[in-house]
């Protein structure tokens, strides 16, 4: 009898559905991991901005003097330098536009996730300013998620500076 040196063709149909296959979840893989690494990007930058929108809105909300907000939505802080910080939630952002007593105006706007909508409340007593960040749920009858809530009181680091002068 004859020694044969190769393989049949059954064989080779075989070995090369077991590498598809090998294949096809290789890819799968990388697919899910390539989809889980750009949520975890998106959720990382919204995150950072919600961080920075919150350090900004305290820091104006505890420097000003005053606070209003309109039928609108918008609000609006004075600080004891004169200037006018507003706050306004448009289309999946926040804009802050702060007017300087010398003309000068800066604008910055922080960038929410597509389901996210802000809110802003103020409260008397005490005097204070909240910015209420919600996002949808997902889930017919449920409630929407709050990403950020932030309370701020009037004018606290004047409150701090003036107690700090009275006990030197």
């Amino acid at each position: 009898m004859k020694q044969r040196n190769g393989s049949t063709l059954i064989e080779l149909v075989l070995s090369m559905s077991a590498g598809s296959a090998v294949m096809l979840l290789a890819i799968s893989l990388v697919h899910q991991t390539m989809m889980l690494t750009e949520r975890s990007r998106h959720r990382s930058d919204s995150s950072r901005t919600l961080d920075q929108l919150a350090q900004n809105f305290r820091r104006d909300v505890h420097l000003a003097t005053e606070w209003k907000v309109d039928a609108e939505g918008k609000l609006t802080v004075r600080s004891a330098d004169g200037s006018q910080i507003t706050y306004v939630a448009q289309n999946h952002s926040v804009v802050r536009q702060r007017k300087h007593t010398s003309d000068e105006n800066e604008q910055e706007r922080y960038q929410l996730a597509e389901d996210a909508s802000a809110t802003f409340q103020g409260i008397l007593e005490p005097d204070r300013a909240t910015l209420t960040v919600c996002g949808e749920a997902g889930l017919q009858g449920t409630s929407p998620r709050v990403d950020l809530h932030v309370e701020a009181v009037l004018g606290r680091w004047q409150a701090l500076e003036h107690v700090g002068k009275v006990s030197e």
